[in-house]
Order: C-alpha cells, then sequence, then structure tokens
C-alpha cells in the first residue's frame, strides 16, 4: 500500500501535505499520529485498498432496510440545511456508522468536534423510531473521529509520561465520549498510571493519575 509522511503545525495540516504528495482524499486514506509536538505534528498517511475503500463507500445492497432508511433521513436533512454531501453506512460497523463525504465539510464538523456532535444528536432524535431501544447512530464527517481518536492517544501518551515524572494527576480538557474512551483504551494495559473521567457533560473530563500500589 502507498504511504507519505506529512508534516505540519497543526494535525490538519500535517495530513493535507501528506495527502497533497499521494494525491489522494481523505476519505480514501488511514491516518497514524508519529508524533505531535507544540511546534509540528508528524503523520504517516496510508492509502486504504481500492476494494476495501470501494466497501465502504457505497452501500452494500444487502444493507438492511434499516440502514438504508436511517441513511435517507440524514442525506435529506443535510440536504434542507443546504449542505452538499454524499451519505454513506460504514459496512461491518456496529453500532451502524454513517460517513458523510463531500467538500469543504469543515463547518460540519466545526471546533473540536461540537458541531458534528449536535449533528449525531439531531440525527438520533430523528431517526429514533427506526432503531431498537438504546441503540445509536454514529455519524462521521470525513473520518474526523478516526483522526480524532489517533490524536487523543497522543494526548493520553504524554499525559501518562508526565504523570509518571512528576507523580501529580493530571486533568485533561472537556471531551467528548468517544474520545474519552479512546484515552482509557489507550492507558489501560500501562501498570502506572490509571485514567477517570470527573464532571458532568458536555464538561466532562479525563483525569490522568499515578497508580497507587496494593499495600498504601
Amino acid at each position: 500500500m502507498r504511504s507519505a509522511e506529512g508534516r505540519g503545525r497543526t494535525l490538519d495540516e500535517a495530513v493535507d501535505a501528506a495527502l497533497i504528495e499521494l494525491g489522494e482524499t481523505r476519505r480514501n486514506v488511514d491516518v497514524k499520529v508519529l508524533r505531535e509536538g507544540t511546534d509540528e505534528t508528524l503523520v504517516e498517511v496510508t492509502v486504504i485498498d481500492p476494494a476495501a475503500a470501494s466497501s465502504v463507500a457505497a452501500p452494500s445492497q444487502a444493507a438492511n432496510g434499516k440502514a438504508e432508511t436511517v441513511r435517507n433521513l440524514l442525506e435529506g436533512l443535510l440536504k434542507h440545511m443546504g449542505v452538499r454531501a454524499q451519505v454513506m453506512v460504514r459496512t461491518g460497523s456496529d453500532p451502524l456508522t454513517l460517513d458523510v463525504s463531500g467538500r469543504d465539510l469543515g463547518a460540519l464538523i466545526g471546533w473540536r468536534g461540537e458541531t458534528l456532535r449536535a449533528l449525531q444528536s439531531v440525527t438520533n432524535v430523528m431517526v429514533g423510531k427506526h432503531l431498537a431501544e438504546g441503540e445509536r447512530v454514529i455519524v462521521d464527517v470525513e473520518r474526523y473521529r478516526q483522526r480524532r481518536e489517533h490524536t487523543v492517544r497522543e494526548i493520553a501518551l504524554r499525559a501518562a509520561r508526565q504523570v509518571k515524572m512528576t507523580g501529580d494527576a493530571i486533568t485533561l480538557d472537556a471531551m467528548q465520549a468517544f474520545e474519552r474512551r479512546a484515552i482509557h483504551l489507550a492507558l489501560e494495559g500501562d501498570p502506572d498510571v490509571t485514567s477517570s473521567s470527573i464532571g458532568e457533560e458536555p464538561d466532562r473530563r479525563v483525569v490522568v493519575g499515578p497508580r497507587k500500589a496494593a499495600s498504601e
């Protein structure tokens, strides 16, 4: 598979630099954060296998009626909002995930995904009658969630290193639920630190602290 490294002041700038070199769009690549510092971010961008990409890009003919109904409802909502975009059902996803792709969709994501979170909430209210009790739909725009998960995992590892050096707990910025989950997963195997969530939505935060010995 083709891949390229990209550098930039931010994650988006680094990804864009690699995309230009590869001649690809974000919907066709996987992003791995190699290094993220205050002055420069380094990423590795790999082109997804065309066969795999096509299976994600277009809804399967075997997709159940519920998934297709939800997809159509979200596509209709975006058209009503004046957003020109394509909505696809991500194959093999659980929970049901809808990928939104198009041009200039940054406004649909918003600052740290706030607009995307609102869009997902509205979508779940709108399609609720088509879902089972407790079931929710995930909405992703240009694979933002995937890229953001890479970023917060790096944040988690940096926080863990600082906790080990100082012995003091660190409270991270408020994050969405999927971001907090990525933090917990990144640190669950670390024998020296723990992570826990505090506060109420939308200001719920993760605290990374030293793991106390069993005898203490």
